[in-house]
This record gives structure tokens, C-alpha cells and sequence, in this order.
């Protein structure tokens, strides 16, 4: 199992208002996620939904700090990527999110496959609604972590 460290990512634009639908599957889904995230295929590119309550999306209206890291796991009852998310909030506060992308799932790879080639990473975050949407920058060295996992994963 190789772990990556986790690094920062580079906000690029303050809370936007999402012009973003969602589909009624990913709907069904997240009905039943109490709190979560959820990478889904957006507008052709890889996004991820952070489920949480209200009072949650408004501390996380200012972020200080987004970190994501991934590591590969490779154990026979559930060969995965675990992407990690910690949001530091105003307050500093940490809000840790992960997603466990199945190796042996088409799609999961390619959801993660994605990241590799976009730009920026698209964050929805989602109450009973849409609430607000971050873009982070997805620099080259990221890309290249992602690249490396997903190398490893398959490999």
C-alpha cells in the first residue's frame, strides 16, 4: 500500500452560486447519505459532492485550506484509491471527507482517471440542494500524483 501525502489545492474562485443539475439517480443516491462525498461525471469532468448538514456548509462557506492526499489499497476483499478531502474551515476547523474508488469498477477508474486531465476540480456542496460550488486548481504535481496512483492501481 503506498501513501501520498497530502498536499494543498489552490482555490481559484470564492463561493459561486451553481448553475449545476443533478440527475434523479445521483439524487436517489444522495437521499440516502447522511454525510459524505460522491465523485459523479459533471458536465464531462470529474466533481465531487460533499453531503452536509446546513450548519456545516455555512462554516465552509470561507475555506482556509483544502489538503487531499490518496493512497492505493490493495486488499483482496476490496481493492481501492482512497481519496482524502480535509476542508479547513475560518475557524480552522478540519472537515475530513474520503471516497473509496473500486479498482475493480470501470467506472470509479474512470471518474479518477479524469482528474488527471482537468484543470480544476469542481466542489458541489449539497444540503437538501445545491448550496454552493468551490473550483480548486489541479496543478501539474497533483495530476501527476493522480497519474501515479491510478498507474499503481491498475498495475
Amino acid at each position: 500500500m503506498a501513501s501520498h501525502t497530502t498536499e494543498p489545492l489552490t482555490q481559484t474562485d470564492g463561493e459561486t452560486t451553481s448553475k449545476v443539475e443533478l440527475t434523479p439517480e445521483l439524487m436517489t443516491t444522495l437521499s440516502f447519505i447522511d454525510r459524505g462525498c460522491l465523485p459523479n461525471l459533471i458536465d464531462g469532468k470529474t466533481a465531487f459532492i460533499f453531503k452536509i448538514p446546513q450548519e456545516e456548509i455555512d462554516s465552509l462557506k470561507v475555506i482556509k485550506n483544502i489538503l487531499f492526499g490518496l493512497e492505493c489499497i490493495k486488499r483482496p476483499e476490496f481493492p481501492s484509491v482512497r481519496m482524502y478531502f480535509s476542508l479547513i474551515d475560518k475557524k480552522s476547523k478540519p472537515h475530513r471527507f474520503d471516497y473509496f474508488f473500486s479498482i475493480e469498477s470501470d467506472e470509479d477508474m474512470e471518474l479518477l482517471q479524469r482528474l488527471k486531465d482537468q484543470d480544476y476540480l469542481d466542489m458541489i456542496f449539497f444540503s437538501d440542494k445545491i448550496e454552493c460550488l468551490k473550483r480548486v486548481k489541479i496543478s501539474k504535481t497533483d495530476k501527476e500524483k493522480i497519474r501515479s496512483v491510478t498507474d499503481e492501481a491498475r498495475g
